[in-house]
């Protein structure tokens, strides 16, 4: 199968993996000429990739684009812009969640929204084609079996 390039260091591939949609028998499947590559192509080069040259280290993404019947599945936002190929959570090997959602704002870069997630990955999204950019920052944490949402990043301390 042939790898399509949506920055220097990002691949397609890598936003279409899913061990919920191997599990279903299920691929995820982005057309060269759809909105959706497009916007995975701003992801990458606003955000995505300035962050791979800033810290000089791979990313790893653990969910990208989300189709519908996917996002359903495991109980996703109805609003999510993972849905729109707007959306990745990644992690960063040997750097923790909170230091690289630091970075994002660090930068400067155009996000619509970052989180530090529990303190294990990061989120990030990144506005539609032609829209300013929020720049809301968030930490979600677990406050016994409920999910806690604060303002800004915080240090998320695990059970």
């Amino acid at each position: 199968m042939q790898r399509f390039l949506l920055s220097p260091n990002f691949y397609l591939d890598e936003f279409c993996r899913s061990q919920t949609a191997e599990r279903l028998g299920r691929s995820i499947v982005v057309e060269q000429d759809s909105e959706i590559f497009q916007n995975l192509k701003q992801l990458c080069a606003t955000v995505l990739q300035p962050l791979r040259d800033e810290l000089g280290v791979s990313i790893t993404i653990t969910s990208g684009y989300r189709p519908k019947w996917l996002n359903d599945h495991i109980g996703g936002s109805q609003t999510s812009y993972h849905l729109f190929g707007l959306a990745a959570d990644l992690v960063v090997p040997g750097v923790p969640p909170l230091q690289v959602a630091q970075a994002f704002e660090r930068l400067s870069l155009p996000f619509q929204q970052v989180i530090n997630e529990y303190g294990s990955w990061t989120h990030v999204a990144v506005p539609p084609i032609g829209e300013e950019p929020l720049r809301q920052s968030l930490t979600f944490a677990h406050n016994g079996e409920q999910r806690c949402v604060k303002a800004g990043l915080h240090n998320v301390v695990q059970a």
